[in-house]
Parts: C-alpha cells; structure tokens; sequence
C-alpha cells in the first residue's frame, strides 16, 4: 500500500513540474518582455515619459483602429490565398475570421502565430504541416516587404546598414534552403549530425516540401502585393501615433526604416511579439531621428498598447464565432487534430 501511494506522489510531483513548466513557457517570455518595458521608462524618467502619454491626441485613435483593421483584412486575405494553393478549401471570410482568431495569443506565447495554422487546420481538414508553410511564407514576404520600404532611408543615411543586409542576407539564405533541393539536402545531412536538432528532422522537412511547393507557385509570390499593402498600412499607423504624441518630429520613411529595423529586433529576440525588445528598438530609433525620449517611449508604450489590445479584442470575438462555427480546440493550441480522413485510416 505504501509502495502504491508512493508511486501515486511521484506521479502528482511530475505533474505539477510538468504543469509549471507549461505555465512558465507561456508567460514567462511576455513577463520578460514587460520587466524591460518597465525599465525602459524608469530609465527616461517616468514622469518625462508619462508627460509626453498625456499630449497624444485621442483624436486619432478611431483612425489608428480602423487602419488596424486594414492590416488584419490584408492579412487575412492573402493567408486566404496561401490556404487554397495549400489545399485547404475555405471561403474568404472563413479565412479572414480564423486569421483574426488566430491573432489572440500571437504576442503572448512563443509560436503564437501558428495558432491560426492550427484552427485552419482543424477547420479545413488539411494537415497542420502543410497550413503551417503558408503562415511561414506569409511572414518572411512581409518582412521582405518592410525592409523594402525602409531601404530608401538605409541607403540614404547608412544607418542601420548591417542589420538590414545581414537580414535579407538570412532570408535569401532560407528562401534558397526551402526551395533548392540540394541545397536542403546538403543542410539535411548537416542538421543529422547535430544532437537535439536531428530530433526536429521531421518537422523541417515537411516544411521544407511544403514551402517549396508554395513558393514555386506564381500565384503565391505575385499576390505579395497584399503583403506589400500590409506593409505600407502598417508604418502608416506607426508614424499616425508619433504624429499624435510629437508632430512633424518624423517624416513617413523614417518611420519605415524604425518600424522595420525594430521588428528585427523584435523578431531575433525570440520573445513573443518582440514585447520588450521591440519598444527598446522604437525609443532609441526615435532619439538617434530627433524625437524627444519621453515621446520616443510614449510612441513604443502606446503602439504596443493599441496593437496588442486590438489583437486581443478582435480575436477573442472572432475566436467565440469561430469555436462554433468550427468547433475548434483551446485558444493555446500549437497543433491541430488530425484529418478526418487521416484518422480513419
């Protein structure tokens, strides 16, 4: 009896690491993030920054949620279109709705973005590998698209030089290993004699073929013009909110090259949605450009604020209609059920 109620502890004792490991890979990353927001504004002087929050003109916020609400349709729209060269038959706005519920946890967890994968998955019956390619090829186009428009400022003050070619140095790079097969195949034997990455062999090869398959399709690249609006909208409503707080302080490409080169930043830190590291990179940007620090970290403070509030807002409604639309799984979710047909084989 005694060997059984041992046995029954250690089991409850695994659970709750187990448990408590889940919970500090979800929040921990996000709580990281907050911390060095936090330090961010004790460091520029709290009241200095609190100050600049005050001067923002709350006139703009309509027209900072309605340009929100472009970016999240121009996304939606083309992951529609990336989903059919995938296979997964879904409507337009079945495509528009699970991108949108998709977009609840994004800046939260790690991998957040593959949620929206995994409810078009579930919802289309196409495997989640293969839906996960187009949210893999959505994202290195759109980054591709905002380097591009800060180029003209990266060519023109030299500024930030290094970090943009090592960029598109590092996506060619990616583009080049998931559609050249000997390329892949030389990276392939490399990452099997690598121990702890040679377990993750499966998964990169299904994405490997699976993107490949997409980016050999003239129709998935030639509707990058939709990450390019996406692009363009979203440094808009950038410099709308440096407007807001200090106006006339940054013209729109400079706002280009800061929004771009922070989402770098944001992106390499590997924190989910940059937090931290990317409001780090918009307030020293913004003061190498002239702003004045306390509106710098304002403009960071409520970009963030506005972005990750709309994301959240627009995506547990769209998650309630789509949970039922659909019967999707948990909100958290990173993987998705198997296809029916899958299952019944």
């Amino acid at each position: 009896m005694k060997s059984i109620e041992q046995q029954q502890s250690a089991q409850r004792s695994v659970q709750r690491k187990h448990t408590l490991r889940q919970w500090l890979q979800r929040v921990g990353p996000a709580a990281l993030g907050l911390a060095a927001i936090g330090a961010l504004v004790l460091g520029l002087n709290p009241a200095h920054v609190g100050r600049a929050l005050t001067r923002f003109q709350l006139a703009l916020i309509p027209l900072v949620i309605v340009l929100y609400l472009v970016i999240y349709g121009l996304q939606g729209l083309r992951w529609h279109y990336l989903l059919s060269d995938a296979g997964a038959r879904l409507r337009m706005s079945e495509s528009i709705l699970l991108n949108a519920a998709g977009q609840t946890i994004t800046a939260l967890v790690p991998l957040g973005d593959l949620t929206r994968a995994a409810f078009a998955s579930e919802a289309s019956g196409r495997d989640f590998g293969t839906v996960a390619a187009t949210v893999t090829v959505q994202e290195l186009t759109y980054t591709f698209m905002l380097i591009l428009c800060a180029l003209p400022v990266v060519l023109t003050l030299r500024l930030g030089m290094a970090v943009v070619v090592i960029t598109l140095l590092g996506m060619a790079a990616i583009l080049i290993i998931l559609t050249v097969s000997r390329v892949f195949c030389e990276v392939h034997k490399l990452v099997a004699h690598i121990p702890l990455l040679n377990r993750l062999l499966p998964a990169i090869d299904e994405l490997q073929s699976e993107t490949a398959d997409l980016l050999h399709k003239p129709d998935a690249m030639g509707l990058s013009v939709l990450d390019l609006g996406r692009a363009l909208v979203s440094i808009t409503v950038f410099w709308v909110v440096v407007q807001g707080l200090s106006p006339d302080s940054l013209d729109w490409p400079k706002a280009a090259f800061v929004l771009a080169l922070s989402s770098i930043g944001g992106a390499v830190s590997l924190i989910p949605g940059g937090v931290g590291a990317n409001e780090a990179s918009v307030a020293g940007l913004l003061i190498v450009f002239g702003v004045d620090g306390g509106a710098a970290v304002a403009a960071a403070l409520i970009q963030r604020f506005l972005m990750t509030g709309m994301a959240i807002a627009l995506g547990l409604s769209a998650y309630v209609i789509a949970r039922r639309r659909f019967h999707l799984g948990g909100v958290f979710q990173i993987t998705a059920r198997q296809p029916a047909a899958e299952a019944a084989s």
